[in-house]
């Protein structure tokens, strides 16, 4: 029995505090610093969970914790690196936290035509095989949780997304090339 009562005051002290950080009261505190956010992309999880760097949390919420979510601090940082500050992204209703500017959208580049990718439904809704799983495409050997388009994905894309999208069974999962890559008439 004694090590019941010490595993329960391990788990008291050591999980419960790691498991409660997001609450509610984050995001709370988040509208009350910034009210224009409020009924806005801003006002939900993904302000602080997408995409996902480290323990679920992204760049931004990586440094609202270290800041002991401190708004006025994080402000002056531009946590995803795409050369604006927070509180600029925040004031105009961007993500602070991704470089994706609504639902997660993301435009890779490519010579043969850009493509853009749904990170949002691809991970989060039900036909889509990922099944909310970040480890089905995200690896240290596959893509990194933090978007960069200066770099090739192509091997990895192509072995990944098209292996999926074949295995879908979706009428809707693009088979050919065309299908992902669009480029625009000039």
């Amino acid at each position: 029995m004694k090590i019941f009562y010490q595993l329960l005051i391990v788990v008291s002290c050591v999980l419960l505090p790691a498991l409660t950080y997001a609450t509610p009261g984050i995001l709370k505190k988040f509208i009350s610093t910034y009210p224009g956010s409020t009924g806005t992309q801003l006002e939900s999880c993904r302000t602080c969970h997408l995409p996902a760097l480290q323990n679920c949390l992204n760049p931004y919420a990586l440094a609202l914790k270290e800041s002991t979510l401190d708004f006025v601090t994080v402000e002056k940082a531009d946590s995803d690196g795409d050369g604006v500050m927070n509180i600029e992204e925040i004031n105009s209703g961007q993500l602070p936290g991704s470089q994706a500017q609504a639902d997660e959208v993301f435009l890779f580049t490519s010579r043969i035509g850009n493509i853009t990718f749904n990170h949002e439904k691809h991970s989060l809704e039900d036909t889509y095989l990922s099944s909310g799983k970040c480890a089905n495409c995200h690896s240290p050997e596959t893509f990194p949780r933090q978007f960069v388009d200066t770099e090739s994905w192509q091997k990895v894309a192509h072995k990944i997304c098209k292996d999926c999208h074949k295995k879908s069974g979706s009428s809707n999962a693009p088979k050919r090339c065309w299908g992902c890559h669009y480029k625009e008439d000039k």
